[in-house]
């Protein structure tokens, strides 16, 4: 159960700060006048390109996660295991 905690803290931690840091660089650099123009933001396109970075980047994190502590907690425990 705290594998799978920190598997979604994980994906949550690091797919949102990746999520954040390329889509405020798309919206710096604004690649043919996509995110924003005279009227101001174009929060649609914003929205878009966040979760579109946050989605695959925070699965990504979860399974790196989860699977890092499993099998650490694991490995503990079977070492415990041995030692006894």
């Amino acid at each position: 159960m705290r594998s799978l905690k920190i598997g979604v803290l994980a994906g949550l931690l690091g797919g949102g700060l990746i999520a954040f840091t390329m889509t405020f660089l798309d919206w710096w650099q604004n690649p043919s006048g996509l995110f924003h123009d005279e009227q101001g933001t174009r929060w649609d396109i914003v929205a878009e390109t966040a979760m579109s970075w946050f989605w695959p980047v925070a699965l990504l994190f979860f399974i790196v996660g989860f699977g890092s502590h499993f099998l650490l907690m694991r490995s503990r425990s079977r070492n415990q295991l041995a030692d006894n």
